[in-house]
């Protein structure tokens, strides 16, 4: 099998059980590291249920979440702008940023909008920067999905956890999340660099679980101070913004059906 990121040889590199049914092989590219499984014929099944019941940090991760991209687009980003959160679930995330004052819209074909009804992107409508949150992993085909965000906006924020030494292999990392079937995709950093340069993008990285592919100059230095959960808190109190909650809430109420 090739490589869904750079198209070089990736042998078969270990073997699970997904959904508690499903023989599953993954295979890991020789050349980035990268760790995917064979053809997911499997995920239908796996988003019977859009949320996976095991994913019970929902919630906390989004609180968390929002305060980091509070603090990563005052610092690296343009404040100002217009966002897409790709993938957005039920909106949750949509809705705390829109409430700390950035104008955030809201996209997801598998997910019903559940908490910023009104305030979904438009087809084809370009934005400043795109967050992807808990979205990488679970991308069949990187390259197509990648694109399709770099046709909304030159910058993509997101989260997925990297590989760690070894590399683990499966019931050895929790990432691999084999009861939810839904993670078809395992990124090293070298991935990550190969796959952003497809589209003339710069690789910004915590070293962990948070990563920006950008056009844009950014610091390294001003990243990594963005993405710090002990400064990040101390850093918004000093870039606090209007908080759009009385305005959307106004917008609902004179739109058709707003009560």
């Amino acid at each position: 099998m090739n490589c869904r990121i750079c198209q070089n040889e990736a042998p078969r590199f270990a073997a699970a059980k997904v959904l508690r049914r499903h023989d599953v092989e993954y295979f890991r590219c020789g050349t980035c590291g990268f760790i995917q499984t064979q053809e997911p014929i499997w995920l239908d099944e796996a988003y019977s249920d859009v949320i996976a019941a095991g994913d019970i940090g929902l919630v906390g991760r989004n609180l968390f979440l929002a305060g980091i991209t509070h603090s990563v687009f005052s610092l690296c980003l343009n404040p100002d702008g217009r966002f897409l959160d790709f993938g957005g679930g039920y909106g949750l995330f949509v809705r705390l940023m829109r409430d700390r004052g950035f104008d955030f819209r809201w996209d997801d074909p598998f997910c019903k909008n559940l908490f910023v009804r009104g305030f979904e992107a438009k087809p084809d409508e370009r934005f400043d920067a795109v967050t992807a949150f808990e979205v990488f992993e679970h991308l069949p085909d990187p390259v197509r999905s990648v694109e399709a965000m770099v046709a909304r906006a030159d910058s993509i924020f997101f989260s997925t956890e990297l590989q760690p030494p070894g590399p683990p292999k499966p019931g050895e990392w929790w990432y691999y999340a084999l009861e939810s079937g839904q993670h078809v995709a395992l990124y090293t950093r070298e991935a990550l660099v190969l796959l952003g340069a497809k589209f003339g993008m710069r690789l910004l990285t915590n070293g962990r679980n948070l990563h920006l592919l950008t056009k844009r100059e950014v610091s390294p230095f001003w990243f990594r101070l963005a993405c710090s959960g002990r400064l990040s808190p101390l850093l918004n109190y000093f870039k606090k913004r209007k908080s759009l909650l009385a305005s959307d809430h106004a917008q609902v109420l004179s739109s058709p059906g707003g009560s």
